[in-house]
């Protein structure tokens, strides 16, 4: 307090006043403050604030530590590609900019994804040439992923965003007060309590996602050196004109190299590494790349952006993932209920509400239809081929998909091979649900239905098919491409195999109560499907030279229905089967491991084709009837001089071992073909040193069966187990045939009898 005196006067004015004696004190003596834990104090706000500004950029590809800036300058001048790499990104980042014009890298947001006005070219390149602000409407910014507002969680979603759109209109975040300042920093502030939980984050953007991307977490298989830039463009080649066809999953025009690095660099990655095993330059960094795919899958489905492109990257990878030796180290389903789950997420199963403006958002609206239902298509198929519960259930999409190709002008020229499969797909659920409806049983299986009578319905459904997309095939896809012809070659293959599958349950209730007369109908049919699954693909698609890129679901339905027609060979069926047949049995599977075994096909010996064919030899040689009916695998011999005969009437090639391939056969009989006349492939000569299987009337019987590589044994009439090399090479699929429990039944592999306890 301060005192007031008068003039020459030593008392203040209030203590004279007050009476009070009137004492000025001195100052009080200050604490020096503790400079340590002040500087303790000030590290950890500055260590709070830090972090909390780390939360709010965080990348979910921060786990790659390598960043575009950093990498370019440790870059040594003399280390091209390196130098590609960066020349590559920055040709990226370049085409991203300029991409839509004035619009620049808004062009492949996810606004132009919801049908804002933006301006079209009509040449060739498609490309977009302005794009004009959205306008600012509640509805439009309402992000396509978010739960429907029937629900509870949707319904809370909009009221989050209405509210959150007002408080924007009301107040810029530049007035915000120093509470509202801390609460949006505040890190416990997560969840639906968190005003923009439910907002598009970041990585919406694709301009500020490419950024991230380029700065953070380039694809791997670039930064290492794996591939090149000019690598880059042959691989993405190879995948539109030799692999797409089978898949029709992606557009050439919205995925092409930069905009695919800019969306996904999982996807960029998967793409890369499945061509690179049809490329011939770098066919050697396929297992590499392979492994670099299914790292970023693991890291993606942890950290990685919800979007389309992540999706149709899971879908790739279950399509064509590296085959594995056991069932339990198969990913393919994973990946397949990744992508369905991922699609659900995104509410791929729901068509837009807003027609789409622009060229452009049409063929995003086109995209995101494309990729739900090839999920359903892979879901329903996967389920078929093991026998595993479906996923998906029909919607409205794949209820009406039969036209659903022509929907739109801007509709893909393989989408009409989507809806057929689609529409087949529906039939055989149809009838599983028919079969399956014991509620009562442990499987579902209901016995005590009349197989004939509804299989032979379902049938009947099936000519419809054929007969309907046979045509439609006739109008509306085109017969000069030969991405089209794969596909429509497809049909009939798929509908047999579909047609074996129903069959089978008929035959096996046939097969439980004992073989009569009249079974020849569920016998011929299961013979005749079977019987053309594994003649189109040696007559009508291996000459397609397609076959080499396909999927190895396709190998794997040849492998099951040859098994499935040596199983008809058992003694209960003599009286079904007569010796023609039995000769086509043995002809066809010949036929089939000759053109599986063939460069037209196999890529190497460790390519799918190529396994199934020694496995399918090794089925082959041991199914004979009482010993006496078997046949012989050959080796083409080359033309040149110095080989070493053998005791068995054949040449072993200068350079092989006796251990690779051991063959104890007897010596040719009347009527044996010379192999210098064996078949051709495609009307040309196969190559040396590829294993033929030769049918041959009988030998000895002391001379015993023959040995193919040493991977089978010789005991019993089912399968035994795999030894030597070929036990390594052996696909997970394989074991399904081995089980011997399913040598004990004539249903297809995955649907083995309720009553068989599972082995292998």
């Amino acid at each position: 307090m301060k005192c007031d005196f008068p003039r020459n006067d030593n008392v203040c004015k209030r203590c004279k006043a007050g009476g009070h004696q009137c004492v000025v004190e001195g100052r009080k003596p200050r604490t020096a403050p503790n400079k340590r834990e002040y500087l303790l104090a000030q590290i950890r706000q500055k260590d709070a604030i830090i972090e909390s500004l780390l939360k709010q950029l965080h990348n979910p590809y921060l786990a790659t530590p390598l960043s575009i800036a950093s990498y370019r300058m440790a870059t040594s001048p003399s280390d091209k590609n390196n130098q590609d790499v960066i020349a590559w990104l920055d040709r990226l980042q370049e085409s991203v900019r300029t991409a839509g014009g004035k619009g620049g890298p808004a062009a492949f947001s996810l606004a132009s994804r919801q049908g804002e006005e933006q301006v079209s070219d009509s040449d060739d390149d498609h490309e977009e040439s302005l794009q004009q602000p959205q306008e600012d409407d509640d509805d439009a910014t309402a992000p396509a992923t978010l739960p429907d507002t029937a629900v509870p969680l949707g319904l809370i979603a909009d009221l989050s965003l209405s509210n959150t759109t007002k408080k924007t209109k009301s107040k810029s975040k530049t007035h915000l007060t120093a509470k509202e300042r801390e609460e949006a920093l505040d890190d416990d502030n997560v969840g639906v309590a968190n005003e923009t939980y439910f907002m598009p984050g970041p990585a919406s953007d694709l301009t500020i996602r490419a950024t991230l991307i380029e700065q953070h977490s380039p694809p791997e298989i670039l930064v290492h050196g794996l591939v090149t830039p000019q690598d880059v463009e042959k691989l993405f080649d190879i995948f539109y004109t030799k692999i797409n066809p089978f898949l029709s999953l992606l557009n050439p025009l919205l995925h092409t190299p930069s905009t695919t690095f800019a969306r996904c660099p999982f996807l960029f990655t998967v793409i890369c590494a499945i061509s690179s095993r049809f490329y011939p330059e770098k066919s050697e960094i396929y297992a590499i790349a392979m492994h670099f795919a299914k790292s970023e899958a693991a890291n993606a489905l942890i950290n990685g952006w919800k979007s389309v492109e992540l999706c149709q990257a899971y879908l790739l990878m279950s399509y064509y993932a590296v085959p594995a030796k056991r069932w339990e180290e198969d990913r393919s389903w994973l990946y397949t209920g990744l992508a369905i789950r991922l699609a659900t997420d995104l509410n791929l199963h729901q068509l837009p509400t807003v027609k789409s403006a622009t060229e452009k958002a049409a063929r995003e609206v086109l995209n995101r239809t494309r990729t739900w239902m090839i999920c359903f298509n892979l879901d329903r198929s996967v389920a078929t081929q093991f026998g595993k519960p479906s996923t998906i259930k029909e919607d409205y999409i794949t209820r009406h998909c039969k036209d659903w190709y022509r929907s739109s002008p801007y509709n893909d020229k393989y989408d009409i091979h989507i809806c057929a499969y689609s529409t087949l797909l529906r039939i055989v659920a149809e009838f599983h649900e028919a079969i399956y409806s014991d509620p009562d049983s442990p499987t579902g299986l209901n016995k005590n239905i009349d197989f004939r009578d509804i299989t032979l319905a379902f049938d009947r459904k099936l000519e419809d098919f054929h007969a309907e997309w046979d045509r439609r095939f006739h109008e509306d896809s085109d017969p000069n491409d030969p991405g089209c012809s794969i596909r429509v070659a497809l049909a009939p293959f798929l509908v047999n195999y579909s047609r074996l599958v129903m069959y089978s349950f008929g035959f096996q209730q046939a097969f439980e109560r004992g073989i009569e007369l009249t079974d020849q109908l569920f016998f011929s049919k299961c013979f005749e499907s079977a019987k053309n699954v594994v003649r189109i693909m040696i007559e009508d698609l291996a000459p397609s030279g397609y076959m080499k890129y396909s999927p190895d679901g396709y190998f794997v339905f040849a492998a099951f229905a040859s098994a499935f027609l040596l199983k008809l060979l058992r003694p209960e069926f003599q009286n079904l089967l007569t010796p023609e047949s039995e000769t086509q049995i043995f002809d066809l599977i010949a036929r089939l491991i000759q053109i599986q075994s063939s460069p037209e096909i196999a890529i190497d010996d460790r390519h799918t084709p190529k396994l199934y064919a020694r496995f399918l030899a090794g089925l082959l040689q041991r199914h004979r009837r009482d010993g006496a009916t078997s046949g012989r695998l050959q080796i083409y011999q080359p033309p040149s001089s110095g080989n070493v005969n053998t005791s068995a009437g054949f040449a072993i090639p200068p350079g092989s071992t006796a251990t690779s391939q051991v063959f104890s056969v007897a010596p040719p009989q009347p009527g044996y073909q010379d192999i210098t006349q064996s078949r051709t492939v495609s009307g040309r000569e196969a190559r040396p040193l590829t294993p033929v299987y030769e049918p041959e009337t009988t030998y000895a019987q002391g001379t015993g069966p023959i040995d193919v590589g040493g991977f089978l044994d010789s005991t019993g009439y089912g399968m035994g187990d795999l030894n030597g090399g070929f036990e390594q090479e052996m696909l997970a699929t394989m074991r399904a045939i081995k089980n011997p429990a399913w040598w004990d039944n004539m249903m297809m592999p995955g649907y083995l009898n309720p009553r068989i306890v599972m082995v292998g």
